[in-house]
C-alpha cells in the first residue's frame, strides 16, 4: 500500500521532535555528534516505523464506495422559448465516488459508516474492499441532518472481516494540535493517506443542520469524503465530511462520537429519534450582552405554542447558561445535548429571567419531523420503486393512509408494472398500507409465500386504479 503524506506537516513534525529531543538531552562532548545524530535518527525511525504500523492496521478497514444515480435533465431549460417543447426530461446515469469506514461486524453482516451526500438518491451501492472483491450495499439509514450514512453488506467472501473492523476512540477527548492521519480514496486513489493535525475544533461551516466539526489540515480531497480520520494510536476519532475549496488545510471531519450516536439510532429504530425543546435560540452577541447586561448563555428568541418549551414555562428573553448543570457555552453545545437526549426524560434548565438565576424542569419531546420525509429506497428489493410517507397535509388531501410513489427507475419491475411518480399506493393485496416500513414488511411476505403477482390501490389524481405488481 502507497501513501501520500503532507510535507509540510510531516517536516514540522519532524523538526520538532528533533527540537524536543535537542531540549531533552544533556550536551555533549567534542567529537560525539554522529552518536549524538545517530541516537536522534533512531528515534525518528521509531516514530516513523510506529506511524506507518497504525496506517497498514487501520488501512483495511477502508473502503470505497460507488453510488449509481439517475440524473434527470433538459437540454431546453436555458433557452427561452415562447412555447413548450413537448419532451420528457432525459435521464442519465451518473456514478459518483466516496469513502466508507467498517465499523462492525455481526451476524454474517458488515456495516459500513460513510457520509449521507455520498450514497444520497442512489439506485444501487457498491462496495469495494480490495482490489478482488466488490459487493453490493442496502442502506440502513441515512441522516441528512448530519450527513451521515450506514450501510449494510453481506459479509460472504470478505476476507479477514474480523480483523478489519476499525476500532473507534472517543471524539470528547481530541485536543488542538493532536496528530491525525486520513485515509480515504481522493480521485479514486485508493487508501490514500495523508498526515496533519487537529487545527481547530467545533467548527461549523452552515452545510448541515447539526454541527460540531473537527477541523484538521491533514490534506482532504473530493473522493475522501465518508472515510476516517485517526489518531496516532489507530482510533477513529471523526468521518471525514467537507473541505473549502478555496483554501487550503482546511478539511472537516464529524465527530465520532456524534457518528456513532446517529449510527446506534438508525440500527435501533431504522432512523434517528432527536430530543426536542421547541424554542427558536441564538448567540449571545456582544451586542446583546451589552444591552441586556448578561455574557453568558443562548437567548431564547421564540417559544413555540405547545412544545415542550412552551409547557415548561420557557419565556422568550430567558437566557440558557446550563443544562443538567453542564455550561452551555453556544448555541451548537445545546443543540447537539438536546438532541441526543431520550424524548420522555426530564431535565433541568438553568436560565437568566430578568436578571436572576432559575432552575425550570422540562420533559423533553421526540423532534417532529418537518417537511419532506426521506424517500425509502427498494432498488435494493430488485422493484426500482422509492417510497416516502405521507405527510399529515398529503393524507388529508388524499382522504386515505398510503405511500407516495417518489421515483420509478425506468425499465424496472414498478415501470413494467404500470406504476408513476405522485401515484399514492393505498392497498397491497386488499390490506391497507399507511407506512413505507409496512408497504417492504407486506412485500416480503408476499415474496416468502411464493407470490409472484401483487394487487396494488393506488390513487392516482382524482381516481383509483387497480395495479398488478410483478415481482419477479
Amino acid at each position: 500500500m502507497k501513501g501520500r503524506f503532507n510535507m509540510r506537516t510531516l517536516s514540522f513534525i519532524l523538526a520538532t521532535a528533533i527540537a524536543l529531543l535537542a531540549c531533552r538531552t544533556e550536551p555533549t562532548p567534542a567529537g560525539s555528534q554522529t552518536t549524538d545524530l545517530s541516537f536522534r535518527g533512531s528515534v525518528l525511525e521509531a516514530f516513523e516505523k510506529e506511524l506507518t504500523e497504525v496506517v497498514d492496521r487501520v488501512a483495511p478497514s477502508v473502503v470505497t464506495i460507488f453510488a449509481i444515480q439517475t440524473v434527470e435533465f433538459n437540454p431546453f431549460e436555458d433557452f427561452d422559448l415562447p412555447f413548450r417543447l413537448p419532451f420528457e426530461p432525459f435521464r442519465q446515469e451518473r456514478r459518483s465516488l466516496g469513502s466508507g469506514v467498517i465499523v462492525k461486524y455481526e451476524k454474517g453482516k458488515v456495516y459500513i459508516l460513510t457520509n449521507n451526500h455520498v450514497v444520497e438518491d442512489a439506485k444501487s451501492i457498491t462496495v469495494r474492499f480490495d482490489r478482488h472483491t466488490e459487493k453490493r450495499a442496502r442502506i440502513v439509514g441515512t441522516d441528512p441532518k448530519t450527513d451521515i450514512a450506514v450501510l449494510e453488506v453481506d459479509a460472504d467472501g470478505i476476507k479477514d472481516i474480523e480483523k478489519r473492523v476499525a476500532k473507534l476512540g472517543d471524539s470528547d477527548k481530541v485536543r488542538v494540535g493532536q496528530i491525525v492521519i486520513a485515509i480515504g480514496n481522493p480521485y479514486g486513489l485508493e487508501r490514500t493517506v495523508t498526515v496533519g493535525v487537529v487545527s481547530a475544533l467545533k467548527r461549523s461551516i452552515g452545510i448541515t443542520q447539526y454541527e460540531s466539526y473537527i477541523q484538521t489540515d491533514a490534506p482532504i480531497n473530493p473522493g475522501n469524503s465518508g472515510g476516517p480520520l485517526i489518531n496516532i494510536k489507530g482510533e477513529v476519532i471523526g468521518i471525514n465530511t467537507a473541505i473549502v475549496a478555496s483554501g487550503q488545510g482546511l478539511g472537516f471531519a464529524i465527530p465520532i462520537n456524534l457518528a456513532r450516536w446517529v449510527m446506534d439510532q438508525i440500527l435501533k429504530h431504522g432512523r434517528v429519534v432527536r430530543g426536542w425543546l421547541g424554542v427558536v435560540i441564538q448567540e449571545v452577541t456582544p451586542d446583546i450582552a451589552e444591552a441586556i447586561g448578561v455574557r453568558e448563555g443562548i437567548i431564547i428568541a421564540q417559544v413555540i405554542k405547545g412544545s415542550p418549551a412552551d409547557r415548561a414555562g420557557l419565556k422568550v428573553g430567558d437566557i440558557i447558561v446550563a443544562l443538567n448543570g453542564k455550561k452551555m457555552d453556544s448555541v451548537r453545545d445545546l443543540q447537539i445535548a438536546i438532541m441526543r437526549t431520550r424524548p420522555g426524560t426530564v431535565v433541568t434548565l438553568t436560565v437568566i429571567r430578568e436578571g436572576k438565576k432559575k432552575e425550570i424542569k422540562v420533559k423533553i419531546g421526540e423532534l417532529p419531523e418537518r417537511g419532506k420525509p426521506r424517500p425509502r429506497d427498494f432498488e435494493g428489493e430488485g422493484l426500482g420503486l422509492t417510497l416516502r410517507d405521507l405527510t399529515p397535509q398529503e393524507r388529508a388531501k388524499v382522504g386515505a393512509d398510503g405511500v407516495l410513489v417518489v421515483g420509478v427507475v425506468p425499465g424496472s419491475l414498478a415501470h413494467r408494472s404500470g406504476l408513476r411518480p405522485g401515484d399514492v399506493i393505498m392497498r397491497v393485496n386488499y390490506r391497507k398500507v399507511r407506512t413505507v416500513q409496512e408497504f417492504n414488511r407486506l412485500i416480503e411476505n408476499f415474496r416468502e409465500m411464493g407470490k409472484k403477482k401483487i394487487l396494488l390501490l393506488v390513487r392516482r389524481g382524482e381516481n383509483n386504479i387497480y395495479l398488478v405488481l410483478n415481482l419477479e
